[in-house]
């Protein structure tokens, strides 16, 4: 299928790694030019040149932290009138014990969750508007939909985000400009990877133990693949995807388990 975004310009952030990679080697297999962001310079190039070996698309690399408000100014200087927006943020480090969550954790967690995809859709939304096409994506997460006490540092933002997400959504496909949240579930990335190998050092468990033991939470009793998350991506940011807008779309091999 031909998804019509040949020549697009897109920006892509946490581009480096795991699911930002995935989707911005998809986009450039769909040949979108492409402009990536996330904090490690070092992997963002390591990704532009893969990228750049794999297709001939355009693709440059601006190394920003986007949880502070002068990393989202410096991206949107370098690229200020893309046709996609893929925001894909990390969360903050979580105690949880909610109890122990201090004034300053709430701030950091709303910059990195909510007001850092906010801003930069602010900042590109009325020059899709204007030219008439454009696709906003927030990778969020599936507790957004079945939230638990001990994730709400990240929920709670991510809550607030799904909100204006949905304005957002009403209010730019009159112009043929959708924004779409995808809620993950479990996907094998580094992260993932990261976080098994904690929890298995924390319980005494070996790791493969620990990872069998979470591709049992859902019904398709397997971590998904980058691949698989790119590919619903780049669909919801092709020309055949301009009525799905507004939208909290779950991936999650079926782990969550409720019918709305």
């Amino acid at each position: 299928m031909d998804l019509g975004i040949r020549g697009r310009k897109a920006i892509v952030c946490g581009a480096s790694r795991g699911l930002g990679k995935a989707c911005a080697l998809r986009l450039a297999a769909e040949g979108v030019n492409l402009v990536l962001a996330a904090r490690d310079a070092a992997a963002l190039e390591a990704c532009a040149a893969e990228i750049r070996a794999a297709s001939e698309v355009d693709v440059r690399t601006v190394a920003v932290d986007l949880s502070m408000p002068r990393g989202r100014q410096d991206l949107l200087a370098a690229c200020g009138d893309p046709d996609i927006l893929v925001h894909n943020g990390a969360w903050p480090e979580e105690n949880p014990d909610f109890r122990q969550w201090t004034h300053d954790d709430w701030v950091r967690a709303l910059d990195a969750m909510m007001l850092s995809p906010v801003e930069l859709i602010t900042g590109v939304v009325d020059g899709m508007m204007a030219r008439r096409f454009g696709r906003i994506i927030a990778v969020t997460s599936r507790f957004v939909k079945e939230p638990r006490m001990e994730h709400m540092l990240s929920v709670s933002p991510r809550l607030g985000l799904a909100g204006f997400m949905n304005g957002i959504g009403r209010e730019g496909v009159r112009c043929n400009v959708t924004a779409n949240a995808m809620l993950t579930g479990i996907f094998a990335t580094e992260t993932q990877i990261e976080f098994g190998r904690s929890l298995a050092q924390r319980s005494g468990r070996p790791f493969d133990e620990v990872w069998k033991e979470r591709e049992s939470t859902n019904c398709a009793g397997r971590f998904g693949q980058p691949e698989e998350f790119a590919a619903l991506c780049a669909f919801l940011c092709s020309t055949h995807a301009g009525f799905i807008t507004a939208q909290n779309i779950l991936i999650d091999g079926g782990g969550y388990p409720g019918v709305f």
